[in-house]
């Protein structure tokens, strides 16, 4: 395939930026909105006040913290039967209760992961960006600023009457413990915190049936004027018919049905690989299968096969080059170069296992290796012992160790793209959906790829025509749940556009708390974005395969809530832009192109009417 194969480093440095900016996003003289709020931003607190007419945050005063330095989780999961993983602690300074100054936001620190807490706020190592080589790497492991957020709970309760329902609360995430479930409290419309009940056993609702045939929403190909040229050429595509890619290329690969996968540890003598090794490959194994036959209902099965144990390669990591991705990223060579270089590699796995009958290998390292660059390789054709065969390969590398990407999260995204869909799109960086950041909160495939894929059962959809549209209530699910209810609401515009709405919220796929990702407290929402198949092109990129940082290539865009945002869910994705902004909460709504989505009741699932107006 001639697109690019190494939209993995994109997503590295959007995700990367979102940490950093999180920690600079107040700025003194910058507008705020109620006098006298506070907050702390990169280890100084600011005060909203009076200037003139406007209102503004003052000159930030240095916050002195009460240190005490906890124990951080290793990147290495353990796994468990309950959806999120365990961590083990890694080594940390020795407790203190002396007063001093945490260390400077944006300053070195010695390892990701490690965090320093104080009275009112922490410092954690993070990953600041791309890197193309080990220097740049550890220059890219910088201490970054976050509030600590106490919460109100039925065992700490900070309210003076018992809270109702409906009735008014003070801090989103706040959680009073009722008879069968509990009250969250939300953002509504207006600014507005409120007591919504939430059960334990979620409640169902009725799939709505959708007033015409599903092949309605099925935008065709053949409709689209998009370049498909040159790198786009071989980009994927967003429309139907969807072409299996075991028709048209090898090695062979099903949507649906068993494919055939290795996962090879690898270390070296200057790089040994430590205890739990095994652990990890039964981590990454149980997940991506469970994933799989999730989100495929049961329709794409991956068998795993393993070498249970560090795989030595001959000579030390000096003498295996993984630069090529670094190097002209977009040439039409790129393949072909990272593939010479992944051969080395297949030269020592090839005399012990027999690779004949695997579509994939995927290849990772032993923790904190920095010194190796990830390759990212399609339909290559690879020399082993018993003669040549086409290979994927997808090995680990610094950017994806310094993001703390799940290794079974990097395995998904890069094989969903040989399934011959784009991705990245909506919002790519985004921590929203295994398509557009493997390395960051919600690991659901979002359903219009479903759909796209013929995984999705047809009561989970609901189409409509704009033409003939009538007003309609429809409920939604959110996709990071697992059960059988509605996912996806779609209302056709034209042959080469579709209105997507569907619902992200707090549940299985999105509780992983991975590198301590998760949604803000009280987080729930309907989100909507807009497919165009005339958009339907490749990412763009910077030749070393970072990111070009622009939202709006592609072929769906995320849409902001009518009137601005009622929430303060404010975190910064993609190319800069606020999160907060694209997302409806309870009362908000949606103005798309005629139609408008009014969210209207929330709790165990989401409510949205769809109308046309105007």
């Amino acid at each position: 395939m001639k697109r690019s194969v190494l939209w993995l480093s994109i997503i590295a440095l959007v995700a990367s930026l979102d940490v950093v900016t999180a920690s600079a996003a107040v700025k003194a003289g910058g507008s705020c909105t109620k006098v006298k709020a506070t907050t702390i931003s990169n280890g100084y607190k600011f005060t909203c006040i009076k200037s003139g007419k406007k209102l503004v945050w003052s000159k930030g005063v240095k916050v002195v913290e009460k240190v005490v330095v906890t124990p951080t989780p290793s990147a290495s999961p353990t796994p468990s039967a309950s959806p999120t993983p365990s961590a083990t602690p890694s080594a940390s300074a020795t407790p203190s209760a002396t007063q001093v100054v945490l260390p400077e936001p944006r300053t070195q620190c010695p390892k990701i992961g490690m965090k320093i807490t104080g009275s009112t706020g922490y410092v954690r190592c993070m990953w600041a960006g791309h890197a193309n080589n080990t220097e740049q790497a550890l220059k890219n492991l910088l201490w970054s600023y976050f509030p600590l957020v106490k919460l109100s709970t039925s065992q700490s309760n900070n309210y003076e009457k018992t809270p109702m329902e409906n009735e008014s609360c003070r801090q989103s995430g706040d959680t009073f413990d009722i008879a069968g479930g509990k009250l969250e409290c939300r953002w509504i419309n207006g600014n507005k915190l409120q007591w919504i009940k939430v059960n334990t056993v979620k409640k169902l609702f009725t799939n709505a049936k959708s007033p015409v045939s599903i092949d309605v929403c099925k935008l065709k190909n053949s409709d689209s004027k998009a370049d498909r040229t040159g790198r786009n050429a071989g980009a994927g595509v967003v429309g139907f018919p969807l072409a299996e890619p075991g028709k048209y290329r090898l090695p062979e690969m099903y949507v649906k049905g068993v494919n055939e996968v290795l996962i090879v540890p690898v270390d070296f003598s200057d790089i040994p690989g430590g205890d739990g090794v095994l652990t990890q490959l039964e981590y990454d194994k149980k997940w991506l299968t469970d994933w799989y036959d999730y989100f495929s209902n049961g329709q794409s099965k991956f068998k795993v096969t393993t070498i249970n144990r560090w795989f030595r390669m001959e000579k030390s990591s000096s003498f295996y080059p993984t630069d090529s991705k670094t190097i002209n990223a977009n040439g039409d060579d790129s393949n072909m170069r990272q593939g010479i270089q992944a051969q080395a590699f297949i030269d020592e796995i090839t005399k012990e296992v027999d690779l004949r009958k695997f579509s994939t290998i995927y290849l990772f390292y032993p923790d904190g290796t920095y010194s190796m660059g990830d390759l990212i390789v399609r339909s290559h054709l690879f020399k082993i012992k018993e003669g040549e065969t086409h290979l994927n390969f997808f090995s680990w590398g610094r950017n994806l160790e310094g993001m703390e990407t799940l290794k079974w999260s990097y395995y998904i995204h890069e094989t969903l793209h040989d399934f011959n869909i784009i991705g990245h799109a909506p919002g790519n960086g985004w921590p929203l959906g295994m398509m557009t950041n493997q390395s960051g909160i919600s690991y659901a495939i979002n359903p219009y790829e479903q759909f796209l894929f013929d995984w999705l059962p047809a009561e989970q959809i609901y189409c409509d025509d704009a033409a003939t549209l009538k007003p309609v209530t429809i409920s939604l699910s959110p996709v990071e749940r697992e059960d059988s209810q509605t996912k996806i609401a779609m209302i056709k515009l034209s042959p080469t556009k579709i209105i997507v709405v569907e619902s992200h919220g707090v549940d299985k796929w999105s509780s992983l708390k991975f590198g301590d990702r998760e949604f803000p407290p009280g987080f729930y929402s309907v989100m909507a974005y807009l497919v165009d198949l005339d958009k339907a092109v490749a990412p763009p990129g910077r030749a070393d395969s970072s990111s070009s940082e622009n939202d709006e290539w592609a072929w769906a865009v995320w849409q902001k809530v009518a009137g601005g945002p009622s929430n303060r869910f404010n975190k910064f994705v993609g190319d800069g832009k606020d999160l907060a902004n694209y997302v409806a909460v309870l009362g908000d709504s949606f103005l798309i192109e005629g139609i408008k989505i009014t969210f209207v009741g929330t709790g165990d699932y989401e409510t949205v009417k769809i109308e046309k107006v105007g």
